[in-house]
């Protein structure tokens, strides 16, 4: 469990299924296709957190404070002693629901890694850079 100080007082937070579910609900992609959610806003938030994007501890405790405002979960952060980050992947890798959320996503990503054809420069230097977000995410989970 972790233990954030919002408004003065210490609040315990942990990944659990309410939190898996607004995390999907807040921060999963869009279907191109037709709109529909790809619920995989848990993954995207385990893997932010592990490859150190800028958002990602927001995004963690945005989830983790269901009620919390923009400027209080700037404060929870500001005002945290250690580091927040380090703590929310610690936190993160106790939850069944967000661990199974990364293994997805590493699946869905292997297949398309594994399916791209890249002709262009700029199209390798994307496949070198999901190969390399892939073992980030592989290593986190072990």
């Amino acid at each position: 469990m972790l233990t954030l100080k919002i408004k003065g007082k210490e609040k315990d937070v942990k990944f659990d299924y309410a939190t898996f579910f607004r995390a999907n609900k807040l921060f999963s992609t869009k279907n191109p296709e037709n709109g529909a959610s790809n619920n995989d806003g848990a993954g995207n938030i385990w893997v932010s957190l592990v490859t150190g994007d800028d958002t990602a501890i927001f995004n963690a405790i945005s989830a983790l404070l269901s009620t919390a405002k923009e400027e209080e979960i700037l404060a929870v952060i500001d005002e945290y002693d250690g580091d927040i980050a380090s703590d929310l992947i610690e936190e993160l890798k106790e939850s069944s629901f967000f661990k199974n959320a990364a293994q997805r996503w590493m699946k869905f990503t292997k297949m398309f890694v594994e399916g791209k054809k890249t002709e262009t420069d700029d199209e390798k230097m994307e496949l070198k850079v999901m190969k390399n977000t892939l073992e980030e995410v592989e290593k986190s989970l072990s």
